[in-house]
């Protein structure tokens, strides 16, 4: 029998996206972290199940990144793997960026816990540190977002 989420609040909420910076450029961490909020931001307000997601997550974040880097011929291009995205930011003076935003269901309480935990990491050599049941460790690593190189 399928369970209905039947709590509206956000903290309910039975997915999330966990942002991977692959390729940074040379852009500092600031704008990193603003692209970043902006993306998680917008995934969360858009519909799991949008047909038009993937246009409209290229058009806003082509409009957020000409303004957050002071550029008019900023290039997105988007993909949609499953349920994730696979975003290629091509910045006019070669300075690309790389982000993976991956979905992560939350449909378990290990799962939730996992992604509460991971919020608090900054690197996966971290998990061990906190003696976890094994069970859990991977769990945790992957809700830890990654900053790129």
């Amino acid at each position: 029998m399928a369970t209905k989420n039947f709590c509206k609040a956000p903290e309910c909420e039975m997915h999330t996206f966990v942002l991977h910076v692959g390729l940074r450029g040379n852009h500092s961490d600031e704008k990193i972290e603003a692209l970043k909020a902006e993306l998680a931001v917008f995934l969360k307000t858009q519909p799991e199940n949008s047909r038009n997601i993937q246009p409209s997550l290229k058009q806003h974040l082509v409009g957020f990144l000409n303004v957050l880097l002071d550029r008019i011929n900023t290039l997105v291009w988007v993909d949609k793997i499953g349920s994730s995205f696979f975003i290629v930011i091509s910045v006019q003076d070669g300075k690309n960026m790389v982000v993976w935003a991956l979905h992560q269901s939350l449909n378990r309480l290990r799962h939730q816990a996992s992604k509460v935990v991971g919020q608090f990491l900054t690197d996966r050599e971290q998990v061990p540190l906190l003696e976890l049941p094994k069970v859990l460790e991977e769990d945790v690593k992957d809700f830890i977002p990654t900053h790129g190189e």
